[in-house]
């Protein structure tokens, strides 16, 4: 018996080269069976995808999510997650001396999966009138690099702007 039955979806998924109108069977969470044809009274739940396209869940390599903080920053699970993107990478909101409230307050608590690049520059982006490298001081490389050996769970990389001035 399955939890859930997702029926007559176009089902695309690059991974396996599909591109076609499948059932899909998930149980605890996870896809148990991809078929063409999926009996219902298989299944304690059900969910009609017909005439919907039906995708693992897509990944947004350039996102701020650090509403609040950054002034570019969004909602993850508000603007991703409706949107069919459950792993973002948030491309630089946070500095070395910002990241820990980022951590907390965003990464941890968030139900899109969300993976950052740590900017170069310690405040991270947190004014569109003074740029995050403005001043050169705000460049901390040995910080930046502590951080980055700490929380390689998260951190993926090194955001570095320029900007003409």
């Amino acid at each position: 018996m399955y939890d859930l039955l997702v029926k007559g979806g176009v089902v695309i998924d690059p991974s396996q080269n599909l591109s076609e109108k499948r059932d899909i069977a998930v149980t605890q969470g996870r896809i148990s069976a991809v078929e063409k044809d999926i009996s219902e009274d298989q299944a304690k739940a059900r969910i009609d995808a017909s005439g919907l396209i039906v995708t693992p869940g897509l990944i947004d390599l350039h996102v701020h999510v650090y509403p609040g903080v950054s002034h570019f920053g969004v909602d993850a699970d508000i603007h991703a997650l409706a949107q069919g993107v459950t792993t973002v990478l948030d491309a630089g909101s946070s500095g070395a001396d910002t990241f820990e409230g980022f951590r907390r307050y965003v990464i941890d608590v968030s139900a899109t999966r969300i993976f950052a690049l740590l900017n170069i520059s310690s405040l991270g982006m947190i004014s569109p009138r003074v740029g995050e490298l403005e001043d050169i001081r705000y460049a901390d490389v040995e910080r930046a690099i502590e951080v980055i050996e700490n929380k390689r769970d998260v951190i993926q990389g090194v955001k570095v702007r320029l900007s003409k001035r």
